[in-house]
């Protein structure tokens, strides 16, 4: 019997998740993993690199380089801190939040699909899992 491995499972996912997403972003000249940070500064207003860091949807040695990508593409902008001259928050630009709602008509897609599949049970297991993780993170 083939028995999956959980890991792998959510590896496989999340792999074919940002296949699709990379696709649908193609035309923009964006990858699945920028366009999720569009989602998530959308949602937040405005944001700063550490707390995208923070959420997991970045790792700390790409940062710099998508939000310099998605300036230089005219989606977001910066905003110097008042406080630290070193510092800086981002918000979409008008062009950002045009592209944030193709973004957000995606993720909304594969949400539903996803509904399609999996009952509320088996999405409180999901989330369970994802609080383990995280919280195994953390530990190290």
């Amino acid at each position: 019997m083939n028995k999956i491995k959980i890991p792998v499972l959510i590896s496989r996912i999340s792999k074919l998740q940002r296949k699709i997403l990379n696709e649908k972003l193609k035309d923009f000249n964006l990858e699945a993993s920028q366009g999720i940070i569009l989602f998530k500064i959308k949602e937040l207003g405005e944001s700063t690199p550490k707390e995208l860091i923070e959420m997991g949807i970045i790792e700390k040695p790409a940062i710099s380089k998508t939000l310099a990508k998605l300036e230089k593409l005219g989606y977001i902008e910066k905003i110097p801190s008042l406080k630290d001259a070193r510092s800086f928050s981002v918000r979409l630009s008008k062009n950002g939040e045009m592209i944030e709602s193709c973004v957000n008509d995606f993720i909304e897609d594969l949400n539903n699909k996803f509904k399609m599949i999996l009952n509320n049970n088996s999405l409180k297991e999901l989330e369970t899992l994802l609080v383990f993780l995280e919280n195994e993170s953390i530990k190290k």
